[in-house]
């Protein structure tokens, strides 16, 4: 078991609107001080309440690695009662309980060449990575998709970026984008990451593979489970070693439901793509939702991640 580490006092400095249902959180040290230093794609998980229950949301840091004076996010709010609502109700000056940042989703250290595709609030890691290679001269392309104009946020950031570099695309004016033509040709060591929703991660996938990108070379990071969770079912969960039965209801997991029982299972990334989380699966057929196993590994139902993955069974034994 395992518990958070250590949490940094910030305070929101201030908030900018950067498109619909997007703002900005511009957070700084509580004593004034720089805060620890991190690497483009780092993540900070800020300590929040959903539904007047104490809960963690992991937000990507938009700012350079060079403004240690100041952390900013980008939030999304999700209209489901959870840490999204909950940091766009905030003022200036509320304080935050904020985790130091970690990077899962980092630029690869030797690449000449970057490929950058992002869906929605997954602009964000990117945003920093785009940012950062500019800095550094190195050779990168940003492709930023969103539905319209009103759901592109931060478009001043992305003017002050390379001309030639960023690439819009609004969908319901352009249409489907053709992800195999954005990832072939190129420097033969080109990197490709993919921050979005599911359904992008997945076409991104398959147009790598169509133009026989590397699959060590294709990079993704999740905003969300690419599910509605008006569709999710309630299940039951025994866990066999802890002797406790649990009942996950819709848009609950089961890591938050042990959590609120005051059990400290291993965890950290809580979307499924550290694997920090994975437990093994005694009996029940899980609904995988993670992007840390192969599939493989998800059809042999040996183990699955709590902290997002659910069930298709009424029932779960897991090993914990």
């Amino acid at each position: 078991m395992a518990l958070a580490m250590q949490a940094l006092k910030l305070r929101i400095e201030s908030i900018r609107q950067e498109a619909q249902h997007i703002r900005s959180f511009r957070l700084v040290a509580v004593d004034g001080s720089d805060l620890p230093p991190f690497t483009p794609g780092a993540h900070v998980r800020v300590h929040g309440q959903r539904g007047g229950a104490a809960a963690i949301g992991a937000y990507s840091l938009v700012n350079r690695p060079t403004d240690l004076g100041h952390y900013e996010i980008g939030v999304l709010r999700e209209g489901r009662g959870g840490v999204s609502d909950w940091l766009h109700a905030l003022q200036p000056g509320a304080a935050l309980d904020v985790e130091p940042p970690r990077n899962d989703f980092a630029l690869a250290p030797h690449a000449t060449e970057h490929v950058l595709i992002a869906g929605g609030i997954g602009l964000t890691p990117l945003l920093a990575m785009a940012s950062d290679l500019a800095a550094r001269g190195i050779r990168f392309s940003l492709w930023v998709l969103a539905r319209n104009k009103d759901r592109l946020a931060f478009s001043g950031r992305l003017n002050d970026l390379p001309a030639g570099c960023v690439h819009v695309h609004l969908s319901e004016t352009d249409g489907r984008l053709d992800l195999a033509q954005v990832l072939q040709g190129g420097a033969p060591d080109r990197h490709a990451y993919v921050c979005g929703p599911r359904a992008l991660i997945d076409a991104a996938s398959a147009a790598a593979r169509a133009v026989a990108l590397p699959e060590g070379r294709v990079h993704v990071e999740r905003f969300d489970a690419g599910v509605d969770p008006a569709s999710d079912r309630a299940f039951d969960v025994e866990l066999r070693a802890s002797g406790m039965h649990l009942r996950i209801e819709p848009g609950e997991t089961i890591l938050g439901r042990m959590l609120e029982a005051g059990m400290f299972p291993s965890h950290d990334c809580q979307r499924g793509e550290c694997g920090t989380c994975l437990t093994r699966v005694l009996d029940g057929v899980p609904e995988h939702r993670d992007s840390v196993q192969t599939d493989a590994e998800k059809a042999g139902n040996a183990f699955m991640t709590i902290c997002c993955s659910r069930a298709t069974t009424d029932r779960l034994v897991l090993d914990l």
